[in-house]
């Protein structure tokens, strides 16, 4: 198991972080009573996962298990208390996990070395958690602004957070559906920056591979 493991992680991370977007629409169809537990406790399970395939340095994996540990309490006091302080808290910890893995992803994934499968879904998985990141800073502007999108309906950050997933990989990959947009300025510099992070992002994986494919030659 160790070593499927190892040679093989970019392939669990991808399918824990396909695993939280699952979660995500559950979580819409799931009693109101459960909704809060299902993402909050479902996703902890899978960073946990997400972790444990990022295959990093020592210093790094203690780090990103104190992330974890710490938003497991505040899951749980969130939960035991009702106080508004634990969610914003709990946001914060996803954002901070999901910018750290995404900085240790890019590291293996982007112009480096020869190119395999494994590389390949860790591309799709780095480009699965910049979206990730961008629903969650969607998610913590709402709370802060509730009125910041136009198609979003006012409501608790675990019912929103699904939308916004939606709606962050619908504008990284330039979609544009139209049935939800931004109206406040600062969720309008959000759009914007992911919008470019999005395009760019696909013109250095190209970059990547021709480099890879010449060096081999």
């Amino acid at each position: 198991m160790p070593q499927l493991l190892e040679k093989n992680n970019f392939v669990w991370l991808t399918a824990s972080l396909v695993g939280l977007l699952v979660v995500g629409a559950y979580s819409r169809e799931a009693p109101e009573s459960l909704t809060i537990a299902v993402i909050e406790f479902s996703s902890i399970a899978l960073l946990m996962i997400s972790l444990l395939s990022l295959r990093t340095r020592s210093q790094w994996t203690r780090w990103l298990t104190v992330i974890i540990g710490l938003m497991l309490v505040m899951a749980v006091t969130g939960n035991a208390t009702g106080h508004y302080q634990y969610d914003l808290l709990f946001l914060g910890l996803l954002l901070t996990f999901f910018a750290c893995a995404a900085w240790l992803v890019a590291g293996h994934v982007l112009l480096t070395g020869d190119i395999d499968l494994n590389k390949i879904t860790g591309a799709v998985a780095l480009y699965m958690i910049l979206g990730m990141i961008w629903s969650v800073l969607y998610t913590i502007t709402l709370e802060a602004w509730p009125d910041s999108f136009r198609g979003i309906e006012i409501g608790p950050w675990y019912e929103n957070l699904p939308t916004t997933t939606y709606f962050s990989f619908v504008t990284l990959t330039t979609l544009g559906y139209g049935d939800i947009s931004p109206v406040r300025p600062m969720a309008e510099v959000l759009v914007i920056l992911e919008a470019i992070v999005g395009m760019f992002y696909l013109a250095v994986i190209v970059a990547s591979l021709v480099g890879a494919i010449r060096v081999k030659r």
